[in-house]
């Protein structure tokens, strides 16, 4: 009994988890523009006299997803380019400022950009040893190169990872998409389906018996 109250405790949890974690962080984020912006709305005369305070928090939001809007719409011009390429010169060269921004970009450039872009292919591969199988994500192929770039993240959090060159014979691409890959890997795969354990197992057979008969070959 003890054993099934806490099974179903742990299932409960995983359910709950992400929810929490995401108002969470939505909550972080409303206060944090509450905070940056409200005091510059307090400023205009006859603003807080006529509108409650939780008014001013949902102007100062709107205000900031236009702002960051127009950002995003400048970045696409020439004139916003070449005006972001001197702000990122000029932050390059201070030592430690550098390496925060250099990462922060590189991060933000594999997550946050399209993951059509960004990770091409989810595949299943030989690692760390032989018969024990990997997830990762193809980040570049060059069809005429021996070697494929593969991601491989970290369980429970993807953001961090290993970039592995693994020969192209040993990869499998895997009929999943980018988010299902991803869903898989931050669960631990807890919340695999049939189809998906069934084309996994298939994979693996596959690729254990192309290993087999390379080793026979030698």
């Amino acid at each position: 009994m003890a054993k099934k109250l806490q099974r179903y405790f742990l299932t409960g949890l995983l359910a709950v988890a992400p929810l929490a974690i995401t108002a969470w962080v939505l909550w972080k984020f409303y206060e944090l523009i509450a905070a940056t912006m409200r005091p510059w709305l307090q400023r205009i005369p006859h603003l807080t006299e006529s509108y409650p305070d939780f008014v001013l928090t949902a102007i100062a939001f709107a205000s900031f997803l236009f702002v960051i809007t127009l950002v995003g719409l400048a970045t696409r011009s020439l004139v916003g380019v070449a005006f972001f390429n001197v702000i990122e010169r000029l932050v390059e060269r201070i030592p430690v400022v550098k390496t925060i921004f250099t990462g922060t970009k590189q991060i933000a450039t594999v997550f946050l950009a399209d993951k059509r872009s960004a990770f091409q292919h989810v595949v299943l591969f030989e690692y760390p040893r032989p018969r024990c199988f990997s997830l990762g994500f193809v980040t570049h192929d060059e069809p005429q190169h021996p070697m494929v770039n593969v991601f491989l993240p970290t369980t429970p959090n993807p953001t961090s990872g290993y970039l592995l060159l693994v020969p192209r014979a040993h990869v499998v691409v895997l009929p999943l998409a980018i988010e299902e890959g991803v869903k898989l890997i931050i669960s631990g795969g807890s919340v695999m389906t049939a189809g998906q354990a069934a084309f996994l197992r298939e994979a693996a057979v596959a690729l254990d018996a192309n290993r087999d008969q390379n080793e026979v070959l030698r």
